[in-house]
């Protein structure tokens, strides 16, 4: 015999002889009911909850302070195609790394939030920010003292996400 069908044989005879017998069909046990439902869980196909401008804006302040003290301007130059002074900021940056020059800074601290208008969406944001140290590649430092600031940052979107489309110091 060859073995594919020995294989076939050994394979089949167990289905066959299981529907010949005499005993009565199993009955399959059904858990009973209880009386609370079970949470649903998210699945792939629901969208994500959308991020609020309150939020984009913190997320903002995170990657322009991020990018200050690593010279990674990818995040914030993507948060901010539209708007001239962000870009300002971008090139700045930009300039200090490349020349090899580097900024020690802890971060900015967000002490308010407080919506101007909706349509587009402004805000003024007050923050504190600490004293900055620009180390330039010539081995000048340049110190900013820390301070208290309220900017006014003005949203819009592009492509369905917030974006920062302009900001000026109130």
């Amino acid at each position: 015999m060859h073995v594919r069908r020995a294989l076939a044989l050994t394979l089949a005879v167990p289905a066959l002889l299981a529907g010949c017998s005499d005993d009565p069909e199993p009955t399959p046990k059904i858990p009973e009911p209880t009386s609370s439902s079970p949470t649903p869980s998210p699945t792939e196909s629901e969208e994500p909850e959308a991020e609020s401008p309150e939020e984009f804006i913190r997320r903002w302040v995170e990657a322009g302070d991020e990018m200050q003290v690593t010279g990674e301007t990818a995040e914030y130059d993507r948060m901010t195609p539209e708007c001239r002074p962000c870009q300002d900021f971008v090139a700045n940056v930009e300039q200090v790394y490349e020349n090899g020059g580097s900024a020690e800074f802890a971060g900015s601290t967000i002490v308010d939030l407080e919506r101007m208008a909706g349509n587009p969406p402004t805000y003024n944001l007050t923050k504190d920010i600490p004293e900055t140290v620009i180390l330039r590649p010539s081995g000048e430092t340049q110190t900013l003292p820390e301070g208290r600031s309220t900017i006014r940052v003005t949203l819009g979107k592009v492509e369905g996400e917030w974006v920062v489309t302009h900001f000026a110091i109130v």
